[in-house]
């Protein structure tokens, strides 16, 4: 049953999706919606004439787990073990690009689940030199991260309580449980903090922010899409029912002993215990930082598009701001509000710059932080200290409640402020 209501612009991108590319792979940690979004596009598809193939990890791994396979590598504690992981990554490859040359007709579409993190299907977005490495880069293939809102992710965690609980389908019998949910968040979260994209606690609570960013870096050699679901989509049955399909891959007896023949002759199993550990190795070990997105960013308006190269600033102005952009995320309101009063004392500007008073309902995540009156007559400096007063009456206008900001709107004020900040090259 198709839950995506049609007059939404969720619709509308995954219509265009499903109908103008061949592969499609959804990727993302547990949680976020990925098998949802799967069976809404294969029915989208469906629809509109196409054939739909599926590739999912947790299919393609079962002709793997043989009896002389579990024995030789156990699951531990319902951990699949390295060898079967990168085992099924190897045939994974392999087995999209013969599917490419299998089914050349127009209709055909190929949808893909991968996992990535723990090193589940990460063979398909990590570049190598073979026959699959330009299809995998090429104007056909989508690699789709569901960034699910907070709200949203609220939800999905307590469905997935409940279908663990109560599975309707086989399938659901595999889905993480919630506790590993937040452990596999934790562990973007960590991995967001190791390249820089955040300063955010270790224990932070899921942020789409991070989340998406750290999965558009691992991307980052495969042509790619973050899509945002601020609706909660509510399904009649299962996500894994699906009477659309015309095909699932999963490799044969006879491949899935050919690829683990290789394994076993290319790799010591220390080796595969290292890759799984090091499963982002990817970004972790030649970083690239993610766009940080516009929702993140606040460009000067084009009247100051000059302003960063034309303001100079003093060595005690300079000291002022960088003491702004060094505080830690989780500093206290109030020690932010003095070092930003600090440095709209030395800016020296002479009158105070207009600014729309903070809204005393809650700000939109979403929306800019900041609406500072601005013309081109207004200086670089000017509009620094026109920043920082709109973000001190933001602080002082919402720390009481019921408006308060929340331990993640906070956050994400300071990291549109510290953007704002940094091109002038600080």
């Amino acid at each position: 049953m198709l839950v995506i209501p049609i007059a939404s612009n969720l619709y509308k991108v995954v219509k265009e999706m499903v109908h103008t590319k061949r592969l499609i792979f959804v990727t993302g940690i547990p949680g976020v919606g990925k098998s949802l979004l799967i069976q809404q596009m294969a029915l989208i598809a469906s629809e509109a004439g196409r054939e739909v193939h599926l590739l999912r990890y947790n299919l393609a791994r079962q002709p793997f787990e043989t009896e002389v396979n579990i024995t030789k590598y156990p699951e531990i504690d319902g951990v699949t073990d390295p060898a079967i992981r990168k085992a099924v990554g190897l045939w994974a490859r392999q087995a999209v690009w013969q599917w490419h040359q299998a089914h050349p007709a127009a209709n055909q579409l190929l949808i893909g689940e991968l996992p990535l993190i723990g090193n589940r299907l990460i063979e398909l977005v990590e570049p190598a030199n073979d026959a699959a490495e330009p299809l995998l880069t090429g104007e056909q293939t989508l690699f789709v991260v569901p960034v699910p809102s907070w709200e949203v992710r609220e939800v999905i965690e307590a469905t997935r309580a409940r279908t663990v609980a109560e599975p309707q389908n086989e399938q659901e019998k595999l889905d993480a449980p919630p506790n590993v949910l937040h452990l596999m968040w934790q562990s973007v979260n960590q991995l967001a903090r190791d390249i820089g994209l955040t300063k955010a606690s270790p224990q932070t609570p899921y942020n789409p922010y991070i989340y998406g960013g750290v999965f558009e870096a691992l991307l980052q050699f495969r042509p790619s899409q973050l899509l945002l679901i601020d609706e909660v989509l509510r399904p009649s049955r299962s996500v894994y029912d699906l009477d659309v399909l015309a095909g699932t891959l999963a490799p044969s007896a006879e491949a899935a002993n050919e690829t683990m023949a290789q394994v076993e002759s290319q790799y010591s199993y220390a080796e595969l215990s290292e890759l799984v550990q090091n499963w982002h190795a990817l970004i972790t070990n030649n970083p690239r930082l993610p766009d940080a997105g516009p929702e993140l960013r606040l460009p000067l308006p084009e009247t100051l598009a000059g302003a960063p190269d034309e303001t100079v600033l003093t060595a005690v102005q300079r000291t002022a701001l960088q003491k702004i952009i060094n505080l830690p995320l989780d500093a206290a309101p109030e020690q932010t509000i003095l070092a930003l009063a600090e440095a709209m004392a030395v800016l020296g500007v002479a009158t105070a710059v207009p600014t729309t008073p903070a809204n005393v309902h809650k700000f939109d995540v979403y929306d800019s932080y900041f609406n500072v009156s601005r013309s081109s007559e207004h200086s670089g400096l000017t509009f620094l200290h026109g920043l920082l007063q709109a973000y001190r009456n933001v602080l002082l206008d919402l720390q009481k409640p019921p408006h308060t900001l929340t331990v993640i709107e906070l956050p994400l004020l300071r990291i549109a402020l510290e953007t704002s900040l940094r091109q002038f090259n600080l």
